[in-house]
């Protein structure tokens, strides 16, 4: 199913670019009015070799065996007042329509129902471009899953849902009854997971309701923006240092001292805006004539107290 997705990950960008299906060359290239999108492969690309090719047989049929239905409205033919007005149609058909693997020529063409093919590639059903080599280097179910939800959000930034709500996305059941549970073997697994591999990763955190929790948080980053971040976050880190030079009379030594705040991006945010408080303290102490004698090492038994480092 990764590959089909994959395959179609051109159209849902497009799609999700502002282009109308009759423009997606998908649709275009179907023949004689045909309802039959067809997809090709390499076998390789699912059968690595011959100890997995049942497996990629059974998959298929898993796929085949996955009824869908999908209603869409018929437009009249002719648009005259005599035409019959659109009418409701109701498609039953499988999630794949049929594959045929040709061994020796070493490929596969998948076919779809059109009104399928287009459903998985509407963006408002929750498919998105993502990266494929993701979901090929987890072996954990959960992971993909949470990973393709989050790729639909990661422009919004945070993506909130109720328990019940995240249950359903993961066909869950009735596994993992107790909360805490269902975050310990499932949630933080995939955070850390996607952390490391991810070109799209969260950082979790819930919603309570009293002591009971009512909502999963997912604050979703992406590297690209990350690396943004961290660029601009070492230009303000450039401008910090010079700061503390010129208005806090700092050296190299003071420099080293506080070389453990300084090495954590994160802390630059927390660190200008203590500096901030310094200078408003500094300046209040010269107006009641108790100026601090040693400013530099004032500041920087201040930084290190806000950072809880001794």
């Amino acid at each position: 199913m990764t590959k089909i997705i994959s395959k179609l990950q051109r159209e849902i960008t497009l799609l999700e670019n502002g282009a109308e299906f009759g423009q997606l060359e998908l649709f275009r290239n179907v023949i004689d009015n045909s309802d039959t999108i067809k997809l090709h492969f390499l076998l390789s690309e699912f059968v690595k070799d011959s100890n997995n090719y049942v497996q990629f047989k059974k998959a298929i049929n898993q796929l085949r065996s996955i009824n869908v239905e999908i209603f869409q409205i018929v437009l009249p033919a002719v648009k005259s007042k005599k035409a019959k007005k659109p009418e409701e149609e109701l498609i039953l058909t499988g999630l794949i329509e049929r594959a045929v693997i040709k061994k020796y020529a070493r490929d596969i063409t998948i076919s779809l129902h059109k009104a399928t093919a287009m459903e998985l590639i509407k963006t408002a059903n929750g498919l998105t471009a993502f990266a494929e080599n993701v979901m090929y280097e987890t072996n954990n179910k959960y992971t993909q899953k949470i990973y393709e939800i989050i790729c639909q959000w990661k422009d919004i930034g945070v993506y909130t849902l109720a328990i019940e709500k995240f249950r359903e996305l993961l066909v869950l059941e009735n596994k993992y009854p107790e909360t805490k549970i269902l975050i310990r073997n499932v949630i933080r697994p995939t955070e850390v997971e996607l952390k490391k591999i991810g070109d799209v990763f969260f950082d979790f955190s819930v919603t309570k309701r009293g002591n009971i929790i009512t909502h999963f948080n997912f604050i979703i980053k992406t590297k690209d923006c990350l690396k943004k971040q961290n660029e601009h976050l070492i230009l303000v880190k450039e401008d910090t240092i010079n700061l503390l030079r010129q208005h806090f009379g700092f050296k190299t030594i003071h420099l080293e001292q506080i070389k453990p705040v300084l090495g954590d991006f994160s802390n630059i945010p927390t660190l200008r805006s203590k500096l901030t408080e310094l200078a408003l303290k500094s300046a209040d102490r010269k107006l009641s004539c108790q100026p601090i004698k040693d400013v530099p090492a004032w500041t920087v038994r201040s930084i290190l107290n806000e950072f809880h480092i001794d």
